[in-house]
Order: C-alpha cells, then structure tokens, then sequence
C-alpha cells in the first residue's frame, strides 16, 4: 500500500443540498470544478462537513459517484463511511468507494452509544477488512465522545490496511508522540484548520477541513510555504486563517461556509434540516461586511 499519493490539502466537501434538502448535482459539480481549478490536492467526501450524518446510504453513494466523475482523475478522494450507526452500512460503502476507484476511505468511531475499546477495535477492524483500500481513521473525540490514549490508538496498527488518520484534535504533543511511535508506518492529516501550520510542524502530511472549501488558495499557500521552508510566509497565511475560521463560527455552521462560498461566486446551495438551511437576510448581509474587510481578494 503506497502512501506516497497522500499529501497536500484535502478539502472536506461540502454537500449543495437544494432547498427541499436534496442533493443537488449541479451545485455539487460547481463546487468540485471550483476546488480543482484552484490546485486542491484531494477532496474528502462525505465527512461532517458534507453532513453525512442527516443522508442514507444511497445519497452518500450518489455524492461519491456525482464527485468522482466531477474530479475525473485530477486529485485524490477520501470517502467517509463513518457516521451511521450500523457497521453494515460503513462495510457497504466502503465496498462502494473501492467498485467506484477512489483512493481511500475513512470513518470516526461509532458515536452514540458509550463504547469500549473492544467495540471501536471491532469495528475498524470489520470496516477496514471489507475493502482492500487504505483506510484512515478519523480521530476526532470531540464529536464522537472517545477519547484514546496513543497506545490504544496504535493497536489499530494491527489492522493490515489502516494507513494513519486524520487527527482533529487540539494536542500536537500526542499527534507528534503518535507518529514517532508509528516509526513511519502511518501517516497524519491535520485535522483543525486553525492549527495546519502547527501540525506540519508536527509531522503531518496535510490537512483534511472545512475552510479548505472557502480558502484552498490560503491554504495551499501555507502546504507550499512551509515545504520550501519559507516558514515567516506560511505564518503570515496561518495568520489568516485564524481570522477566516473566526469568522465562520462566528455566523455559526455549515450555513456559514455555504454563505462564504456564495461570497466567492460558488453557490453551494442549502444545508439539510435539522440544520439551519441558510443565514438570514440581516446575518448574511453583516458576514459579507466583515469577510470583504478581511478577504477583498477572495470577495466577488
């Protein structure tokens, strides 16, 4: 299993619902085209960001398919298959992901219910062994509720296929800890937009986000900086970052990521209920004030 094809900066897609709440193939394949003419290295479908978690099956297999016939070869996808409750359905679209030939899968642990380690084991374990793709753990206890030390996660080593993970979590002393003890075996997606520089810092190979929608110039700009040493650079991008990423929470969701889209000319549609489908009139008007001020370059 080459690892070699994992690198650069993986936007975690967002998913153009309609204003019914259905996917829409249009906008999604607006937004890919965007994405790939703008240099991103890999799209990361069907995670949080693209809402997995409100679609049933048969929509995230649609979104993987509408997005690889989009992207065409040009960059690597990661599909998601976490997020459902019910391992049956993880293992069917990972053998989905494989039929369609994307580069590798991904999932958080199961949420929900409070799990064991055993339980968690057992289901990257099932999940991963059902597909001959890499497969990259996606660590994020923030959302899922599971909280692993190192050597609990390294036991996942054991796993033939598992090929690293994306890390969103906030401790870069346990992210850097974790791959000195992989010893090269595994690799690492930043995971936290806000902290990309840090984790290249820490060892990782890219990063997977959500701001990577909005700004895959920026950050493209602080992968490339950083790879040529150019590290005053990247910070000054970092910088920005911050200010972006600040200013999305502070519209609130995925609605906001959609809006700041809009503000670049790229309609990415609706979020899906329960959600909030769109910002307000008065929201929307205030955010493009603030985002113009900080972004006039990436404002139409």
């Amino acid at each position: 299993m080459s690892k070699d094809k994992f690198y650069g900066v993986y936007a975690a897609l967002i998913t153009p619902f309609n204003e019914n709440g259905e996917v829409c193939k249009k906008r999604l394949k607006g937004l890919v085209r965007f994405l790939v003419s703008k240099g991103i290295n890999g799209l990361y479908i069907c995670g949080g960001t693209g809402e997995c978690p409100s679609m049933d099956v048969d929509e995230r297999k649609k979104v993987a398919e509408i997005v690889k016939e989009e992207a065409d070869n040009k960059v690597g996808l990661i599909v998601h298959i976490g997020g459902s409750l019910n391992t049956r359905n993880a293992v069917e679209l990972a053998r989905h992901a494989e039929n369609i030939k994307v580069d590798a899968v991904s999932s958080i642990a199961p949420i929900y219910y409070r799990m064991s380690f055993n339980e968690v084991y057992n289901y990257y374990k099932n999940v991963a062994e059902s597909t001959s793709l890499p497969f990259f753990i996606y660590y994020i206890p923030a959302t899922t509720g599971i909280a692993l030390s190192n050597n609990e996660i390294l036991k996942f080593m054991e796993i033939k296929n598992i090929a690293g993970l994306k890390y969103t979590h906030p401790d870069m002393y346990m992210l850097q800890d974790l791959l000195l003890k992989a010893k090269g075996r595994w690799i690492a997606f930043s995971g936290p937009d806000e902290l990309f520089l840090p984790a290249l810092t820490m060892g990782v190979v890219g990063s997977i986000g959500s701001t990577q929608n909005v700004l895959p110039e920026i950050f493209l700009g602080i992968y490339k900086n950083f790879i040529s040493g150019n590290i005053r650079e990247a910070m000054e991008l970092q910088r920005r970052i911050t200010i972006a990423v600040s200013l999305l929470k502070k519209y609130g969701g995925i609605a906001s990521w959609k809006a700041a889209l809009k503000f670049r000319g790229v309609d990415a549609g609706y979020a899906r209920s329960p959600l909030t489908q769109k910002l307000g009139e008065a929201e929307e008007k205030a955010f493009y004030k603030e985002w113009k001020e900080n972004f006039p370059e990436y404002t139409v």
